[in-house]
């Protein structure tokens, strides 16, 4: 703001000064030092009022320079008698001649309009989104909230938080409202749902209303509702009520998801609408378009499973202002309380206290607590805990433990009922679940939480689990296959005979399953015999031939036998008949056991399984299970301690375990040595393992009787380092910290150090001040449209220039002899200058003020067409509006524009010679060179030793712009030496009087710097070896465009009457005079005529190069829909918090009205967040997607690149890489550049072959080495951005969430009769069939009605990516329309000039007339010289647009992929139509000046 301030004084007092100086003779010192004075107090007065009445600094800034100027111009008149004359006569000029008043003042008014109406579209934009952000947040100025990414799910905020936020009483807070917000679906039971509703739930608030103030509810209302009433009741706004044709009364269906003990849970509940609220007070919290339901907040924490807990804190601020200065200190206070606020017990620490220790551990997480916590502890410990002893304790979680080559861990279930072997293949269960092992593998299925293995039949290499769910089997000879023969039935017994199965299904109506492995018929017949009241156990058994069961009552047991191969009712036995099997125990088992081989067997003990000599019953061997229940800590893996800190007794050496009792059995062995292998290692893709040497034992020690409940799976202890290792944890990372020797007071000290330890980001909760952010970015968002207006509306501002140039110049000839009258009577040429500047400034200030109210309709043009776009991507909520500073910024731009045009065009004419001027004749040819030129070739000096330093020094990407600069900057600076200024300081008179060189010079050395830089930019880098290693950018292209449309005006205006003369003399031959007449005024008036070429020119070229652009962002785009959908052709999608639940295949997905059969494919992509780092160590969060076989096995999505090795086509790409499990697909963002800077457009760049690492967000010591196999088509970053591995370690190592499934229709397909194809888009570019696509679009309209209830989204992807094409090309197309204006004004310059030269040139028809020139002979002339001038202009711009669009295509398009298009239509529009539009606006005064009577003409005084 002082900056600003200073240089609005500077200029201020430097134009003071300078017409101070210039009235020095003829005003006194006081006079003098109110010119300068009073512009500079005015302006800086000026200043200070706009910033009072809240306008932004700069807008302040240029008013106040305008206002100084205008005071400068007036205080001159007041002070000085000539200027004061001046003043008279340009004001008299203004009155006598109104229309070249108008004139003047219209040329002036288009570059106010511009800006004015590029500044409203900005505003208009920014209302709308305050207008919805006012709508969402209503009152609500700062949100606290919180969301955890690596689980996907929204923070859970403990109500203590916000009675202590309440509590703290913060200076500037009003009031907080607490509440839950979440989405959920909703239907109706007319089939109609949304899957995407706003759930609000907030606090009760005084004088807060759900809808409007009269017919609205209190949330104390909605309470009261739902305390009294029998069923949930819940209110919707009115659009929700519109959407889904509901009113009160009626019932709807919503369905939403929890995270608890189980994973995330979908609930389902119906409930009643209460009432219909208007759009209007927290009814429109979603936004005044959106669906919104409502209950109060304890009802819906007790549906949502959430008792106590918000999910978020809206605070209301009160005398605090709307500024990010103001705000900012209330939210460092709210983030200080809230660091205050949360403790350990809500960051998940536990302090477990017994006796006179106590246990640290974290619930959170890998529940292990970070090294910032461990640290902290280690460092403040004497000053916590004078006494204690802190012990650190690392869990080392065991995915196997060889010994002798054998794996010891593979047990389902430590508490085993029996084991079977059956052709070298161990069998063995529990109540846990069941297994096998071989050889060379081991396979094993645990039952879900809450239920037990019932039964067991091994037989054949299969075997079979009965449990409370259903049937489950295992086969010996594939160990990757669990399969579910019966599901969501309780079997209670099961026999098997080789690949046939029988089972007993218990229940209201008990009945007997069987069926054979393979085939999915499964036979159910009812069991028909008399069963006790009470059945304590069932049991199945065959002799392979009769099928047996058993039933045992209360005080009874009964017996039966039917035939295996028939479904005959059971007949009921004696006792005596059930078949008896006895397997023998062996002998050396204490308890049951099994012969392995001749000389081993396998004996179930206490730890699990020991393999013992049949001769000495010494151990060889021993199998643990994978799996223990450790009491209190639940079912964990078997793992490895390490101890540290005081704990020296019990540390290892770095090597060595010490075994614990369960391994006692191995330190009998030869062998001393094991080797294992970590959980987290495993489980992110290393297959390192660590080899140990057992070196002494531990059994039991005081110091870990605190965790006693974890015997069961404690094997032993390694060293801390091993521990890191094995356990993937970083340095200083430990599992539970336990301190002895602790104080009461110690413990409350320890307890307040941990409270001061945790804070906001614990619990990923951030405050954010979300009017303002959102406001932020919407401006953020405009400010980006809007300075896309100014740019392309700086092509249509120069046309205007030009057209107020070309008005001038035009006037200045009129005003010749006048000027030179009032010169001739002592006025000079200051005063001359002033006259012009005063007459331009009062022009100026009336013209620009109209101008800005003209962009007012400009910008409502405008608006007409984002309201069209907005509309056709569902959103229409545009807000036309016109804020006042958009109107004040375009008149005081406009004014500068016109003022420097003007002082430029006054300079010039100020400098005529009186006597030339009275006499008519031409000026003078200066014999000496202009003082500008040396101005000029200094200034191009400078630039030619700015770029080449630039360019030595290093530009990095902007080097190949630098390189174009500096051969422009060489041009400038050495043509006027070598073509002007040389040859004029050598010429010598000559004896007729002639100065040729003098005349010739500026328009050749003109010409030839026009063709000079034409050739420097569009010379081949293949010319140009340092520009051949040279990038290009947009950077390059926009200087390169704006120097050819430059440099071809220069060579027209240079070349243009040479090329008439030519043309004169051809034509003389062959037109008669009319030809020659034409084109004598265009070679008598050149820089008139060069102007006009150049306003078409520019303007032109502008048109057409967007117009290139857009065809070719149209061309490059029509592949996105191919590369977006590969051989799918639909979409199912949710968000990763609430994941979709289609598991299963499609015929279990519960549709009624889709027909499945038209589907050929699923592929399903899961979701979830990570880190990836490159071999540079370069490291950014990225999303993961993982993709299971239907999608891999249907050929994905298309690859631009991919490694050879992977396959010859994208598809078998796909495949390999699934099977391979250590190859990942980038989207196109890896691979490309920013044309601007030459970085990345994504994370980072990556090429085929390299590595990448995938780090967990959540455990950044957990990482995967992945190899880039393939880089994704182009559009990927767009509408598939992320990694794309399998989906596996998505899902089981970064707790990846189903967020999409791609659904393929056929190609048979075909719509159904009924089917009302009209709405159909057909896409055909993407290769797909017309039936294809109709059936598509049948079936996503049926899958809406079966799936959006359930939260699906569905959604055709041809549809969702041509929307987004559509909007890009929607808004080239309002650029274009917005560029055409600057046509428009060049066909209305055409005009001008026509209008003027015919009353300028009365007397010159008159003469033509009195020569024998006919009116058609007139008409002719006059037509003929109008379209020599445009259609040479608009060949330019044609021209030069066509070069640069190829250029641009062969920089930047090419290496997409993208063919060249020339945009012919458009070329061929502008200049038929230009050359019609012309023809139009130049009619009537051409047929004017035909009508002209030679006697009228010669008598004319102009």
């Amino acid at each position: 703001m002082l900056l600003l301030l200073l240089l609005l004084a500077f200029i201020l007092l430097v134009g003071a000064l300078a017409a101070a100086y210039g009235l020095r003779r003829e005003c006194s010192f006081g006079a003098c030092s109110l010119i300068v004075l009073t512009p500079l107090a005015d302006g800086i007065l000026s200043y200070f009022i706009l910033i009072w009445f809240g306008y932004s600094s700069i807008t302040a800034f240029v008013g106040g320079l305008m206002l100084g100027f205008v005071s400068l111009f007036g205080i001159q008149a007041i002070v000085s008698s000539r200027r004061l004359l001046a003043f008279r006569l340009a004001w008299q000029q203004l009155n006598r001649k109104k229309r070249q008043a108008a004139l003047l003042m219209a040329g002036l008014m288009i570059g106010s309009a511009i800006i004015s109406s590029s500044l409203i579209v900005g505003d208009s934009l920014d209302q709308t989104v305050r207008e919805e952000v006012d709508a969402a947040w209503g009152d609500t100025d700062i949100l606290i909230s919180g969301y955890d990414t690596n689980v996907g799910q929204i923070t859970e905020i403990p109500q203590s938080i916000v009675d202590d936020m309440r509590n703290a009483d913060l200076e500037g807070i009003d009031y907080l409202q607490a509440g839950r917000v979440l989405s959920t679906s909703a239907a109706t039971s007319e089939g109609k749902a949304n899957p995407s509703v706003a759930w609000f739930a907030l606090e009760h608030q005084e004088d807060v209303r759900i809808g409007s103030n009269k017919n609205g509810l209190t949330w104390f209302d909605l309470e009261e509702v739902n305390r009294f009433a029998t069923t949930p009741q819940v209110v919707v706004n009115q659009v929700f009520s519109d959407d889904l044709e509901v009113g009160a009364g009626d019932e709807i269906q919503l369905s939403w998801y929890v995270r608890n003990q189980n994973g995330i849970e979908r609930i389902k509940e119906n409930f009643t609408i209460h009432q219909v609220v208007a759009m209007d007070g927290q009814g429109q919290l979603a936004g005044t378009t959106s669906p919104a339901v409502f209950t109060d907040l304890l009802s819906a924490q007790t549906w949502q499973q959430s008792e106590g807990n918000v999910t978020s804190i809206r605070i209301s601020l009160k005398g605090v202002e709307e500024k990010r200065s103001a705000v900012n200190p209330v939210m460092d206070e709210i983030i200080q309380t809230l660091n205050e606020s949360i403790g350990a017990d809500e960051s998940g620490l536990q302090l477990i206290t017994e006796s006179n220790a106590v246990t640290i551990a974290s619930t959170s997480g890998l529940g292990r607590l970070s090294p910032r916590i461990v640290e902290s502890l280690a460092e403040n410990r004497t000053v916590l805990t004078s006494e204690a002893a802190m012990m650190e304790l690392l869990q080392v979680p065991l995915v196997a433990l060889e010994s002798a080559s054998s794996n010891l861990l593979t047990l389902a279930d430590g508490d085993l009922n029996g084991i079977v072997v059956e052709d070298d293949t161990l069998w063995h269960w529990g109540p846990a679940g069941f297994g096998f092992e071989t050889n060379n593998t081991s396979w094993i299925w645990r039952v879900p939480d809450g239920e037990i293995i019932n039964d067991v039949s091994i037989d054949g290499g299969f075997g079979f689990a009965a449990f409370g769910e259903g049937l489950v089997v295992g086969n010996a000879s594939d160990e990757d296959t669990t399969e579910y023969v019966l599901e969501d039935i309780d079997i209670v017994s099961v026999t098997s005979y080789s690949s046939n199965w029988y089972a007993i299904e218990e229940g209201n109506s008990p009945s007997i399953w069987s069926g054979i492995i393979g085939d999915e018929n499964a036979e159910e017949i009812p069991l028909s015999m008399d069963l006790p009241s009470t059945v304590l156990s069932w049991e199945l058994q065959h002799d392979g031939t009769s099928l047996y069961l058993r039933i045992e009552g209360i005080l009874s047991e009964s017996y039966y036998k039917r035939s295996m191969t028939d479904s005959q009712p059971f007949v009921e036995i004696a006792s005596e008949e059930w078949p008896v099997e006895s397997t023998p125990s062996p002998d050396i088992c204490s308890g049951f056991g099994a012969d392995y081989n001749d000389s081993q067997a396998w004996c179930i003990e206490e730890n699990g399984l020991t393999l013992r000599s049949t001769l000495d019953a010494s151990i060889i061997s021993m199998r643990l299970p994978i799996l223990s229940d450790a009491g209190g800590f639940g079912t964990l893996p078997q793992m490895f301690f390490a101890l540290d800190g005081d704990a020296s007794t019990l540390t290892v050496e770095q090597g060595d375990v010490r075994i614990g009792q369960r391994l006692q059995p191995l330190s009998t062995l030869d062998s001393g040595n094991m080797t294992a292998s970590g959980l987290f290692q495993y489980a992110f893709g290393s297959d390192e393992s660590l080899n140990l040497t057992i070196n002494g034992s531990f059994i039991d020690d005081d110091r870990l009787s605190s965790l006693s409940d974890l015997d069961p799976v404690i094997l032993g202890l390694i060293n801390m380092s091993d521990a890191e290792f094995l356990a993937a944890a970083d340095v200083h990372e430990r599992s539970m910290l336990i301190l002895s020797n602790v104080s009461n007071e110690e413990k409350m000290a320890l307890e307040t150090h941990l409270d001061s330890l945790m804070g906001a980001d614990d619990l990923f909760l951030s405050v954010q001040a979300v009017k303002i952010d959102a406001l932020e970015q919407a401006e953020a968002s405009s400010s980006v449209l809007t300075a896309m207006f100014l740019v392309f509306g700086s092509f249509t501002i120069a046309a205007g220039i030009l057209l107020v140039v070309t008005i001038i110049t035009m006037l200045i000839d009129v005003r010749q002899k006048e000027y030179a009258t009032v010169r001739a009577l002592g006025m000079t040429r200051s005063d001359l200058r002033y006259v012009a500047m005063i007459e331009g400034a009062i022009a100026a200030l009336i013209g620009c003020a109209f101008g800005s109210l003209l962009g007012v309709g400009l910008a409502w043009l405008i608006g007409i067409g984002f309201s069209s776009m907005f509309a056709s991507a569902g959103a229409d909520v545009f807000s036309f509006h016109v804020d006042s500073s958009s109107l004040l910024a375009g008149w005081f731009w406009g004014y500068h524009i016109a003022m420097l045009t003007l002082f430029g065009s006054a300079l010039w004419s100020s400098r005529m010679i009186i006597v030339h001027a009275l006499k008519d004749v031409p000026q003078r040819v200066p014999k000496h060179v202009p003082w500008g030129l040396y101005l000029f070739v200094i200034g191009a000096l400078g630039m030619v030793l700015l770029s080449a330093g630039l360019f030595v020094v290093g530009s990095g990407a902007l080097a190949h712009s630098v390189w174009i600069i500096l051969g422009c900057s060489v041009v400038l600076f050495i043509c006027p030496i070598i073509f002007w200024i040389v040859p004029v300081l050598r010429a010598k008179r000559r004896p007729d009087g002639s100065l040729p060189t003098f005349r010739e010079a500026p328009r050749r050395t003109i010409g030839l710097i026009g063709v000079f830089l034409l050739v420097w930019t569009g010379l081949p880098s293949s010319f140009d070896p340092i520009r051949a290693d040279l990038s290009p950018n947009e950077f390059s292209f926009i200087i390169i465009g704006l120097v050819q449309v430059f440099a071809g005006v220069l060579v027209l205006a240079s070349l243009a009457p040479l090329m008439i003369r030519g043309l004169l003399r051809l034509a003389s031959f062959r037109s008669g005079p009319v030809v020659p007449v034409a084109l004598s005024y265009p070679l008598h008036k050149p820089l008139r005529t060069a102007v006009v070429m150049g306003m078409f020119s520019i303007t032109v070229f502008s048109v057409i190069v967007l117009s290139g652009y857009t065809l070719q962002f149209e061309n490059y785009s029509s592949t996105f829909v191919e590369e977006s959908e590969g051989e799918f052709e639909l979409m199912l999608s949710a968000a990763r918090s609430r994941p979709l639940q289609l598991e299963g295949p499609v015929s279990e997905w519960e549709l009624e009205q889709s027909d499945t059969t038209q589907i050929d494919a699923i592929g399903r992509v899961y979701r979830a967040q990570a880190f990836i780092e490159n071999q540079e160590a370069e490291r950014s969060p990225y999303i993961l997607r993982g993709v299971d076989d239907g999608f891999a096995n249907h050929g994905g999505l298309p690859l631009h690149i991919w490694d050879s090795s992977l396959g010859d086509s994208s598809e078998e790409a796909w495949s390999n890489m699934h099977e391979r499990g250590d190859v990942v697909f980038v989207d196109a963002s890896f691979g490309l550049e920013s044309s601007i800077d030459g970085t990345s457009v994504g994370v980072f760049s990556v090429l085929v072959g390299e590595n990448i690492t995938i780090i967990d967000a959540q455990q950044p010591s957990h990482r995967r080495e992945m190899v880039v196999g393939g880089i994704l088509e182009q559009s990927s970053y767009l509408f598939s951005a992320g990694v794309w591995m399998p989906s596996e370690p998505v899902v089981e190592q970064y707790d990846g969430s189903l967020t999409r499934v791609y659904v393929s229709v056929s190609e048979e397909s075909s719509a159904s009769p009924s089917f009302d194809s009209d709405e159909v888009r057909y896409f055909s570019a993407a290769g797909k069939s017309a039936s294809e696509r109709e059936a598509a679009t049948e079936l996503a309209e049926n899958l809406r009605l079966d799936l959006e209830k359930e939260g699906v989204n569905v959604s055709l992807i041809a549809e969702d990516v041509a929307l987004i094409q559509a909007l890009v090309l929607s808004i080239l197309a309002l650029f274009e329309g917005y560029l055409a204006i600057g046509l428009i004004i060049g066909i209305a310059g055409i005009g001008v000039v026509t209008y003027r030269s015919v009353s300028e040139r009365r007397k010159h028809i008159g003469m033509l007339r009195a020569l024998g020139f006919t009116k058609g002979m007139v008409m002719r002339v006059h037509l003929i010289e109008i379209g020599w001038v445009s259609l040479l202009g608009i060949l330019n711009g044609v021209v030069v647009a066509l070069m640069f669009h190829v250029g641009l295509h062969s920089a930047i398009w090419k290496e997409e992929g993208a063919s060249l298009v020339l945009p012919w239509s458009t070329v061929g529009w502008v200049i038929f139509g230009g050359a019609i539009l012309v023809y139009l606006a130049t009619l009537s005064p051409v047929r004017a000046a035909s009508k002209i009577e030679p006697s009228e003409a010669l008598r004319s005084s102009n």
